[in-house]
């Protein structure tokens, strides 16, 4: 219990600090007066100061949120609200495990010690158990929208050559890949969106990055930035990323092959090579107990 009321007021302490911050009129003076700051303040997304607020106070509740969030983008939840609503989450599951922990310690167990530590531990292990449940799911996703990259890529670049532009691509490629591509077609439709609400292509195509969360997608959305500005030709590299991309998997697989052999042989010296020096070893061990017997 008085774990539980000291983490309580210590966050309480914290969102009154951070309101306190985000409602200081010097503040917002020096908001309006300096938009850099302002956007800075607000994040990329354009989130409002109150989200601001609570995501400093859910940051310093759990210093992990932030590498928690690209692994949530990755997962589809590019929402600010959904994103901030699934970090409070983790926290008050946290904080309740903590309490259960706490009165079943406090009718179980007399050490005042372990009263102390089992609460906390459990704290700290709802935390670590979700975010390596979120991290795992992540990187199948990831792993998964690798997949269909590759031809993902290639249907685009039919479209770029079937004389369709960038935006008439990205339609197209949001409109066909439902079923093929199920990963992506999310993603896509996001972009499509981002861009018929008024985004700019620049954007909503980093943002569309962002949503892979896969590390080949910033240079994949560079080079369709770049198109729109400079109007390079696209499907070369689109070409050269793909393949690029396949060999990536090539050598994942490989990798992976030579893991699992060494993996393997690490199983037969420890379960295989003991029974078969017992089968080999056997009948000279009982022929010998045998002639000792008899004498």
């Amino acid at each position: 219990m008085t774990l539980g009321l000291v983490l309580l007021s210590s966050a309480a302490a914290i969102l009154l600090l951070q309101w306190w911050n985000a409602a200081n009129p010097s503040r917002i003076r020096m908001m309006r007066l300096v938009p850099p700051l302002a956007a800075e303040e607000n994040g990329a997304a354009g989130e409002t100061p109150s989200h601001a607020a609570l995501r400093r106070v859910l940051g310093a509740m759990d210093p992990s949120f932030t590498k928690i969030e690209p692994m949530l983008r990755s997962l589809g939840v590019v929402s600010v609200t959904w994103m901030l609503a699934i970090q409070a989450g983790r926290i008050a599951g946290a904080l309740l495990a903590a309490f259960l922990s706490a009165e079943a310690a406090g009718m179980l167990i007399a050490n005042p010690l372990v009263k102390f530590l089992v609460p906390l531990l459990a704290l700290v292990g709802f935390i670590w158990c979700t975010n390596k449940l979120i991290r795992i799911v992540s990187l199948n996703r990831r792993r998964q929208i690798r997949k269909e990259m590759a031809l993902g890529i290639e249907i685009f670049c039919i479209f770029l050559e079937g004389g369709q532009s960038l935006d008439q691509s990205f339609r197209s490629f949001g409109d066909i890949c439902g079923q093929a591509l199920p990963h992506l077609a999310d993603i896509q439709r996001t972009l499509i969106a981002d861009i018929d609400n008024g985004l700019s292509y620049e954007k909503a195509i980093e943002r569309w990055a962002d949503n892979l969360g896969i590390e080949e997608a910033r240079p994949l959305s560079a080079l369709f930035i770049d198109s729109l500005v400079h109007g390079t030709e696209l499907v070369p590299h689109l070409r050269q990323f793909s393949a690029d991309l396949v060999e990536q998997r090539i050598v994942g697989a490989r990798t992976s092959i030579g893991v699992k052999s060494s993996q393997l042989t690490v199983v037969m010296v420890l379960f295989f090579l003991p029974a078969i020096l017992v089968f080999l070893i056997a009948p000279a061990a009982i022929a010998l107990v045998t002639t000792l017997g008899m004498r």
